[in-house]
């Protein structure tokens, strides 16, 4: 059956229908989910986000459309994965989106999650986790020892910690993916680190019980875009606001907006160029660049380790201002 030429109107309304359409679908998918316990996925660095994510869950401020738009891909590549690694090269996927629980020492499902699935290997399962990243991110990471550079990935490694000690397995895969190809990474159970994730979770659940909160401690890289803000900012949050007609100043806010993305990826080839050079005392990239390193020996205080009996007489108070900037769309 033929049919009519569209003209220019016509084109120009499904362009409309299609982009209102889309964010009507995505804004349908965000929601708030309330929370009994907390997530093997999200063990934040914060231990107010930690509180907050249980107790007060429904308060959280819900992400935009363009964030679910990444979720969505997201879980549409976790099936690519398991296309591409199980149909095409034979292998099995098993027990997919597997829940597992983490319990305290009185019995309480303290913390739950679910692992991607088990890869069948010669009769046994293979634990493994699917993310996928942006190229940069995914250029980045070629071991454990990269996933500890930022919040995000160090949940990652706590997420399969968690799961590789509640299920009594030895191991287990990375697969990462940049929507095109894979890198594999192993990850073998740690239980110094298990302990102090299990050290940390009991208390922070014991605080639950209590209703009790610590005092906030503002980072820039993890509080201002922490769905939870507004919860422990109150002290700035909840005083009137002060009207500034100022266009110059507006003009460099929204400047730094438009550069934000780029400080991002900024870091990211910041980190994989620094990467690639590493143990190369001196090496020429073309004509333009020439690029020195050295093998340096830092020390440090590993605080995690010390008791808090121990930390107590070093603690002390600094006065900061907090000033957490958001675009009004």
């Amino acid at each position: 059956m033929p049919y009519a030429f569209a003209n220019l109107q016509d084109a120009s309304s499904l362009a409309d229908y299609i982009v209102d359409k889309r964010l009507s679908v995505l804004n349908g998918k965000i929601s708030r989910y309330p929370k009994r316990a907390f997530t093997c996925s999200d063990i934040h660095e914060c231990d107010c986000y930690m509180l907050h994510s249980v107790l007060d869950w429904d308060k959280r401020e819900l992400h935009d459309a363009g964030l679910q738009a990444i979720f969505d891909a997201g879980n549409k590549e976790e099936e690519n994965v398991k296309n591409r690694i199980g149909y095409e090269l034979g292998l099995e996927f098993v027990e997919t989106q597997s829940p597992f629980e983490i319990k305290n020492r009185a019995g309480e499902v303290i913390a739950s999650g679910k692992i991607d699935g088990k890869i069948l290997w010669h009769g046994k399962a293979v634990p493994v986790e699917i993310k996928s990243m942006n190229e940069n991110s995914f250029n980045m990471i070629n071991s454990l020892d990269d996933f500890k550079k930022k919040p995000l990935y160090r949940k990652y490694l706590r997420q399969m910690q968690l799961y590789l000690y509640g299920n009594g397995q030895e191991a287990g895969l990375f697969i990462i993916s940049n929507f095109r190809t894979e890198k594999i990474i192993l990850v073998t159970l740690d239980y110094s680190e298990c302990e102090y994730i299990l050290a940390r979770l009991e208390r922070l659940w014991e605080m639950k019980k209590k209703g009790t909160f610590p005092t906030p401690e503002y980072k820039p890289e993890l509080c201002d875009r922490c769905p939870f803000s507004s919860l422990c900012l109150t002290d700035v949050s909840n005083k009137p606001a002060d009207f500034i007609n100022n266009e110059a100043l507006e003009e460099k806010l929204t400047r730094r907006e438009q550069l934000l993305p780029a400080v991002s990826e900024y870091k990211d080839l910041d980190e994989e160029i620094k990467a690639t050079f590493k143990q190369i005392p001196h090496a020429f990239v073309g004509q333009s660049f020439e690029i020195t390193g050295k093998e340096q020996i830092r020390k440090s205080v590993d605080t995690k380790a010390m008791p808090d009996d121990v930390k107590a007489p070093y603690m002390k108070e600094t006065s900061c201002w907090i000033c957490k900037i958001k675009q009004i769309k």
